[in-house]
């Protein structure tokens, strides 16, 4: 029933969204440190943690609404 919903390629996506976010985090963060660009080390630093926690929201309503119906 859920496959109704959405296509198939919705966990890609959210494992691309907690990819990107880890990628943020851990090589721009990094860089941005380096090159001592503290507001886009800033900047890099909310949208790695947007990403992760929004791909796991999502999952986590997938999964739901998997269970429910």
């Amino acid at each position: 029933m859920i496959g109704e919903i959405y296509s198939g390629y919705l966990y890609v996506a959210i494992a691309i969204w907690i990819l990107t976010g880890l990628f943020n985090l851990v090589v721009d963060t990094r860089k941005y440190d380096e090159s001592q660009m503290d507001k886009e080390k800033k900047v890099s630093r909310v949208l790695g943690w947007t990403n992760i926690v929004l791909g796991i929201v999502i999952f986590v309503g997938a999964m739901t609404l998997k269970i429910i119906w």
